[in-house]
């Protein structure tokens, strides 16, 4: 319908609609990614954490066992090391890194939107414009 409108009615009314909708949408798009990068992020975190014990407890240990070890002698490393695995027997809930991506995730938040502010209305008019253009170009005969 917006179609047959002469382009000097037509560009004013697709660059408000643009303004609103694409801004409107730019924002809670941006809004659904930044949620569905934090929780991708937290899931992959969990399942290494559940799926892949050894591996991330052999980390944890190699990790707190270098701090204790530096400036010691060769003879306690070995010992420091076992001393370690037995007061931690499995690794605990990662919850530090868990808690460091809610954080950064809430620390992009608001740039994130800004940017779908600036990209969503963006976004509408080069569409409605492409798809207006397409509209009033005449079929070519065969």
């Amino acid at each position: 319908m917006l179609y047959r409108l002469p382009f000097i009615i037509f560009y004013p009314v697709i660059f408000v609609w643009s303004i609103f909708y694409g801004g409107l949408a730019g924002c809670f798009y941006q809004l659904v990614s930044v949620y569905e990068n934090w929780l991708a992020f937290n899931k992959l975190q969990i399942n290494l954490w559940k799926r892949y014990p050894q591996r991330s407890y052999r980390k944890y240990i190699e990790h707190m066992w270098k701090h204790q070890v530096k400036g010691k002698s060769i003879e306690l490393a070995e010992y420091n090391k076992l001393h370690l695995e037995r007061k931690f027997p499995d690794e605990p809930f990662p919850f530090i890194r868990l808690t460091f991506n809610t954080l950064f995730m809430l620390l992009i938040l608001p740039f994130m939107v800004l940017i779908g502010l600036f990209y969503g209305p963006v976004y509408v008019f080069r569409s409605k414009l492409q798809q207006y253009r397409n509209a009033i170009e005449p079929v070519p005969a065969k």
